[in-house]
């Protein structure tokens, strides 16, 4: 469900050219001594980790489970690298992501409704209205996220990845983004091989190495514009700062991963000191809510093949209301991967499918629903096929279904969170072997992502009363996505 709070400037689909000149200005390539922070730590170029980035590699993957520490790179500051416009002392990167979205129907329902245009009082240009430029279906910012990463070693067998980031869409936040430290070790014991770590980030999965689990999944870009279904799991829906946890894994052999963690919601205050304002309180966890995740993971040959489980239950405050007890939600998910590597091609397939049961207790008592206990599932499955390391075509599907609720879902006339589509994204990544030579460790993926609602909120016309339909929410994307 989209914020209708105002925007602040108008903007245009002019918002792309700036980071689209620049990829053509830094001129000729050459194979880098590393990209970004963790490149030049490795010494290997983003392709060794990263099939198009965010999807990882086997390579990637344990580099991650390793806790973002391995050699092989020069010291920070010290690339070696005689044309660099500059290699900085620390493990640090950046990140600008700038996107122009335009809606298939703009928003355009009457005053206070869902889809009313979203106002800007300060707007002169626009007489109040809050839009890009071309009325309300047409939205280009130059500067959708900006982001600052700690990536990599801090001291021996410590390290991290932090990340925090100012967002720009219907409202602006700076603050605390995915956060994930970690200290590892390794032994072996008749034979075994035991990789062991102990992780302390702040939300579930962000510590998961495979690109199924909700922090890391496909889509990888969203649109900060773009109207989305109003339902959601809960392990889904747990934002930066929503949950901090802690706990410890294992990857044995290479091959078999588990791991156990504990989160808990931090208080109103310190979320707003991370960022988080106003704080996010719908899914408010009492006490402590276990996480668990076990997954198996051959690789042989250009062939790796994972197989998984993983989930959470916790006890939560219902919008942080005190007084009607708490309600009980129980997310269990089933995740597999396979992916077949070669230097010319790579084909990654991907399938997520979450089943949550929510006892309503606390709510029902507060009048936050109608029912006394509900279901929703969640299902998304995905392909991507890169050629050569920079073209990059995707196609998934996603598919939520669950109980109506009266009360829950009263943004749709039928009460429901069943929603489903598609999303096509093709893209363009030229540096992923390696950056130009005055900034060695930049890279860039430039595309066009479409998005097409079969059903949305549990129609396909007349969602909100006022006539929209389900189609009217395909969301065309435009994106220019720059590391360094």
């Amino acid at each position: 469900m989209v914020s209708k709070v105002a925007i602040a400037k108008l903007r245009s689909a002019a918002a792309l050219a700036a980071p689209l000149a620049l990829v053509v200005s830094l001129g000729g390539v050459e194979k880098a001594d590393a990209l970004p922070s963790f490149a030049r730590q490795t010494g290997q170029t983003c392709s060794t980790c990263h099939t198009a980035f965010l999807q990882l590699t086997p390579f990637g993957r344990r580099f991650k489970l390793n806790g973002y520490i391995s050699r092989g790179g020069g010291p920070y500051g010290a690339s070696g690298t005689e044309n660099a416009l500059l290699d900085p002392p620390l493990p640090i990167a950046f990140m600008w992501q700038a996107t122009f979205t335009h809606l298939n129907s703009g928003y355009n329902g009457p005053p206070g409704s869902l889809y009313a245009p979203p106002t800007d009082p300060s707007n002169i240009v626009t007489g109040g209205q809050a839009g890009g430029y071309n009325g309300t279906n047409n939205y280009g910012d130059l500067a959708q996220q900006l982001s600052i990463y700690y990536g990599g070693q801090i001291y021996g067998n410590l390290g991290a990845f932090i990340q925090f980031s100012y967002s720009n869409g219907f409202t602006r936040n700076f603050g605390m983004d995915n956060a994930d430290v970690r200290y590892t070790g390794q032994f072996t014991l008749d034979n075994t091989d035991v990789l062991w770590g102990i992780t302390a980030n702040n939300r579930p999965t962000m510590q998961d190495p495979w690109n199924t689990t909700p922090v890391w999944a496909y889509p990888f870009l969203t649109s900060a514009f773009a109207p989305t279904p109003a339902a959601a799991t809960m392990i889904e829906s747990m934002g930066p700062v929503q949950a901090l946890g802690a706990g410890a894994y294992v990857f044995v052999n290479n091959t078999f991963y588990g791991e156990v963690s504990a989160y808990g919601s931090p208080p109103p205050r310190v979320q707003t000191t991370m960022g988080e304002s106003p704080p996010s309180l719908g899914y408010t966890i009492s006490g402590l809510a276990p996480y668990w995740r076990l997954a198996a993971e051959p690789v042989w040959g250009e062939h790796a093949f994972m197989i998984g489980t993983y989930g959470m239950s916790a006890n939560i405050l219902p919008n942080r209301v005190f007084g009607f007890g708490t309600d009980k939600v129980t997310d269990l998910g089933f995740d597999s991967q396979y992916q077949w590597l070669t230097d010319e091609h790579a084909v990654t397939l991907r399938a997520n499918y979450i089943f949550e049961r929510q006892n309503l207790d606390a709510s029902l008592a507060a009048g936050f629903t109608a029912n006394q206990t509900n279901y929703l599932r969640a299902l998304q499955l995905s392909t991507e096929y890169v050629y050569d390391h920079k073209y990059a075509f995707e196609i998934a599907y996603f598919q939520y279904t669950g109980s109506p609720d009266a009360i829950a879902f009263n943004n749709n006339v039928n009460f429901s969170p069943n929603s489903a589509g598609w999303i096509f994204d093709v893209s363009y990544l030229p540096f992923m072997r390696g950056g130009p030579k005055i900034w060695p460790w930049y890279n860039t993926r430039i595309g066009a992502s479409y998005t097409i609602y079969n059903r949305f909120d549990g129609g396909t016309t007349n969602i909100d009363g006022f006539g929209r339909k389900a189609s009217d929410n395909n969301t065309l994307m435009l994106y220019a996505w720059n590391m360094w």
